[in-house]
């Protein structure tokens, strides 16, 4: 009985490691402007980006976050300006600073200013194809590893994932004026966070107003809702190779 306990206690802690990292493993874009970071002792790597938009990491909104990119030359020519990073999220423990989340930097380049899209801008701006991952929902941010999506799978059509269920509805798109539904969904339980979430989500999406692409951010603007909903875009994936 003991040696059975040791190995189900020897799996579930294999299992935890696995999961933890692979939830570490996931990748992110971000975009603000980069610039030297100091810390007391010294607990810091020395570079920091001042985000464009807060984003939610771990249940927590941060407006600017630690970087640590192998190439420091490379973040010599780009202090002070406008970057969009891509790494994975990882923990640095401190004396001073305790505990704090690091993007480790796979690629960052710098990236102009966007102004807000005119009207002239909107038709080169084609929703339809595309399918968005929700960042942020209206400065409450999401729950972490739970996907909510929103997709134009053809023109009048969106569908997506709510948090738990999949919806589907019609769209009309003119300029940058959206609205979105009646929505239809499935119905499926899922834990009440969850739920509460996707009800709060789907209630949004059929209030919603008018679209902005901030790249590398699709903002959706809806009544009722102070901030907008933030997506980023979700890459197809490609057909094998054979």
């Amino acid at each position: 009985m003991l040696v059975a306990r040791s190995s189900s206690a020897v799996i579930l802690a294999f299992f935890c490691v696995c999961s933890q990292a692979q939830e570490q493993a996931q990748k992110i874009t971000v975009t603000g402007t980069l610039n030297r970071a100091m810390a007391i002792g010294g607990e810091s790597t020395g570079w920091a980006i001042q985000l464009d938009f807060e984003i939610t990491i771990e249940g927590k909104q941060v407006s600017s976050i630690e970087v640590d990119y192998p190439k420091t030359a490379k973040l010599e020519k780009l202090n002070s300006k406008r970057v969009t990073a891509t790494g994975t999220i990882s923990h640095r423990q401190g004396v001073e600073t305790g505990e704090r989340a690091v993007l480790i930097v796979s690629s960052i380049k710098e990236t102009t200013a966007k102004t807000q899209p005119g009207p002239a801008s909107t038709d080169t701006f084609n929703l339809v194809g595309s399918e968005w991952l929700l960042e942020d929902l209206g400065g409450g941010g999401v729950i972490d590893g739970v996907q909510a999506t929103l997709a134009f799978p053809e023109a009048g059509k969106v569908a997506g994932n709510g948090s738990c269920n999949h919806f589907f509805g019609s769209a009309e798109i003119s300029g940058h004026a959206i609205k979105l539904g009646p929505l239809a969904s499935s119905r499926m339980a899922c834990p009440e966070a969850v739920m509460n979430q996707e009800g709060k989500y789907v209630d949004a999406l059929q209030k919603v107003e008018r679209f902005e692409w901030k790249d590398p951010y699709l903002l959706i603007f809806a009544q009722d809702f102070d901030k907008p909903l933030r997506f980023t875009r979700m890459e197809t994936p490609k057909p094998p190779a054979h």
